[in-house]
């Protein structure tokens, strides 16, 4: 299935180059606008899936467009095309954006920015987004979804950052650290694991996580997660990690000084 694709950008001979360019590929250019309003207003009422914005533009620059077009929908891909290599640094961080193209291009730059769209794509069928880099959450169709029993959002958290599985010895241990490993702990655990099932349920996403005897897993094949697409292989510079790691738990601090060495290695390649 091809990517629902908008192109922004205010010269006209950009936009038709890069549309020759991508002739044949996978993406479905639903629209091409100079003017971002018009395409802020494409955006709120048609699927957008993928957009390629310019960053300088006189009526509203790309980053804003960019921020605007991720409060429709979080998981949209965005990526810059623009002859200012200054700007980068603020799409990536402020706008999470995807990839980042400098003008001029040429064929061989289109090719390799249309594979990192083949790469990316594969997180657009994933109804689940799970966001390691800074605080956790969790995005179901593109919603926030709201967690009322927060020892079972951390153990949902604890689960993704053990790789997808944890015992419910380590999850006490990490979660009910002052608690003595007792009963009244374990119906914690429990209560926590019951939680989890009911709401993901309740959005139809139960496949996503199950659990059992003295277990509980995720299942990475129907999520889309940051910090397993740095572990599947993905530059850890050309990811949305400044940093920060699942800011909320203290038992995260050593996953996030292994990204810390991990991206600082990336940035000497």
């Amino acid at each position: 299935m091809k990517i629902k694709t908008i192109l922004v950008d205010d010269e006209p001979w950009s936009m038709e180059e890069f549309v020759l360019g991508c002739k044949g590929e996978q993406i479905d250019l639903k629209g091409v606008f100079s003017n971002a309003e018009e395409a802020l207003s494409y955006a709120e009422s048609n699927i957008v899936e993928l957009a390629f914005l310019d960053v300088k533009m006189p009526d509203m620059d790309g980053i804003t467009l960019g921020r605007k077009l991720k409060e429709i929908s979080h998981n949209m891909l965005i990526i810059y095309i623009s002859a200012y290599d200054e700007y980068i640094k603020e799409a990536i961080l402020g706008v999470k954006a995807d990839w980042y193209l400098l003008k001029p291009y040429s064929a061989g730059d289109i090719a390799e920015t249309l594979n990192k769209v083949r790469y990316l794509s594969g997180r657009l069928g994933k109804k689940v987004i799970v966001r390691t880099f800074g605080e956790f959450d969790v995005f179901v169709d593109g919603k926030l979804l709201e967690f009322s029993n927060q020892k079972a959002k951390e153990l949902f958290a604890l689960c993704i950052d053990n790789g997808g599985e944890v015992t419910m010895q380590r999850a006490i241990e990490k979660l009910w650290e002052n608690r003595d490993y007792d009963e009244k702990v374990k119906g914690l655990y429990r209560k926590a694991i019951a939680y989890l099932n009911a709401m993901f349920r309740k959005y139809d996403i139960e496949s996503v996580f199950s659990n059992a005897r003295g277990t509980c897993h995720v299942n990475k094949e129907e999520i889309s997660c940051d910090y397993y697409e740095v572990l599947d292989g993905k530059k850890i510079n050309e990811t949305i990690f400044d940093g920060r790691y699942m800011t909320s738990y203290s038992w995260g601090e050593e996953t996030c000084g292994r990204l810390c060495r991990m991206a600082s290695l990336h940035l000497l390649d």
